[in-house]
């Protein structure tokens, strides 16, 4: 049941299992490289075209320079999505959920949600690509001070949350077995 055996995380507790690793949906990052795409292929075709309007020899220093930066720029906004896309990631494990985000290149936020705190679980798979390539949100209501834990656009949310969900029933009995194993000394003294 748990072939995360080899991995952990920063935080996990001993003899906590990994369950479950969850990224976004690979369509996720197709469509914000299209953006990308469409802008290497307007310095392309920018760096044929320009040159038969202007004089290519008085001012191939601009661009080289010009097509240069843009370049870079290119590249920038293509490494920040790939790391936004790679370190937002949910690990459910035998005991909770964290939820670690990345929200720009140096800001991290990680934070966690014990399964008996769930209350609800809603899940939103909203417009025809994500249906036919089922994706979408998974929200999860908890009693806690974060009230809204949201998996966006992740790969099949019903499974998802049939797991989460199974998770929370089996710690909820967990739970109760220990309490009832706790209580039980007392009960038998009255």
């Amino acid at each position: 049941m748990y072939k995360f055996k080899n991995f952990s995380f920063r935080g996990q507790q001993p003899g906590e299992k990994i369950i479950k690793i969850v990224r976004r949906h690979w369509f996720n990052i197709l469509q914000q490289y299209f953006v990308i795409f469409l802008f290497i292929a307007l310095l392309i075709v920018g760096m044929q075209v320009l040159p038969l309007y202007l004089d290519f020899e008085e001012n191939k220093t601009i661009f080289w320079f010009v097509g240069s930066t843009f370049s870079v720029i290119i590249w920038l906004y293509a490494f920040i999505v790939w790391i936004d896309y790679y370190f937002d990631v949910w690990i459910i494990t035998d005991a909770r959920i964290v939820n670690i985000e990345q929200k720009a290149l140096f800001v991290r936020s990680v934070s966690e949600l014990k399964f008996a705190k769930i209350q609800d679980i809603h899940t939103e798979v909203t417009g025809l690509i994500p249906t036919i390539l089922n994706y979408g949100d998974v929200y999860i209501q908890t009693a806690g001070t974060k009230e809204r834990f949201l998996f966006r656009k992740v790969p099949d949310p019903y499974k998802l949350k049939g797991m989460i969900m199974n998770m929370q029933n089996k710690t909820i009995k967990k739970e109760e077995a220990e309490f009832i194993a706790k209580a039980s000394p007392f009960m038998r003294r009255s």
